[in-house]
């Protein structure tokens, strides 16, 4: 059913749950597997909105590292390995879509944020705007609520 899994993955809970899954779906189907990592406009790794530029550039490179960190514990976690990592610069949902478009990805797997209210229309739902926009399925890994 499917033979390529792109998982969009930013560190943050939900993308957590999609590297999971994404690993667990790829194992169990037999699957390529790659990761996209996408810089947003504003990264969110800043601490505040005035920044030398020297230190944005520090930013990305050690939040970077620590993506690649996780990614290679789930490879040892799960016993496969990621053929492809993609580290894209612009608006996540577009780079998601498009990086899944121009490698013939059949499976995005993403995670759920958590935003509600003025905060998530603020920032919009990447995963919301993923799953409008791909040509593939989408699978949006959530969190069970808190009970």
């Amino acid at each position: 059913m499917y033979t390529k899994i792109l998982i969009a993955y930013d560190r943050s809970k939900g993308g957590r749950l999609a590297i999971d899954e994404g690993f667990c779906l790829a194992k169990t189907l037999g699957c390529q597997l790659g990761v996209i990592w996408v810089v947003p406009p504003i990264p969110y790794y800043a601490i505040s909105l005035v920044i030398e530029h020297e230190e944005e550039e520090k930013g990305e490179k050690s939040f970077f590292s620590e993506i690649r960190k996780d990614i290679q514990e789930a490879e040892n976690r799960w016993g496969i390995k990621v053929r492809e990592f993609y580290k894209k610069y612009g608006h996540p949902a577009l780079e998601i879509v498009n990086c899944a478009n121009e490698n013939g990805y059949d499976l995005i797997v993403l995670g759920h944020s958590g935003y509600s209210g003025a905060l998530g229309r603020a920032l919009g739902s990447t995963a919301a705007r993923v799953s409008e926009e791909a040509r593939c399925s989408v699978l949006i890994a959530r969190h069970p609520p808190a009970e």
